[in-house]
């Protein structure tokens, strides 16, 4: 489950990346410097839990969870609208 959490949060960034339409190095450099600062609670909780395993529920490894599936769920959202805005601006407005 979290190796295909990483993956899908990976796939979100590549695509917003893919979004963007004047890439530079900065923006390119930023974007995954985010990718590995939204993925690391995630990588921590699971980094602990397995250090420190407990028998009971690991609330804190379930909200890291929750995080990152907001994050991932946010990026990829704006990567889609800005894929949509990217189409409709490359296809011109037939109506003019």
């Amino acid at each position: 489950m979290a190796i295909l959490t990483f993956l899908l949060l990976a796939v979100s960034f590549i695509a917003l990346h893919g979004a963007i339409r004047n890439r530079t190095f900065s923006k390119s450099l930023l974007l995954y410097l985010a990718l590995f600062v939204s993925a690391f609670p995630l990588a921590y909780a699971l980094y602990d839990d397995y250090k420190h395993p407990n028998a009971d529920a690991n609330i804190g490894l379930g909200l890291a969870f929750f995080l990152t599936w907001g994050i991932t769920a946010g990026v990829a959202i704006v990567a889609f609208v800005k894929y949509l805005i990217n189409r409709k601006k490359s296809l011109g407005n037939p109506d003019d």
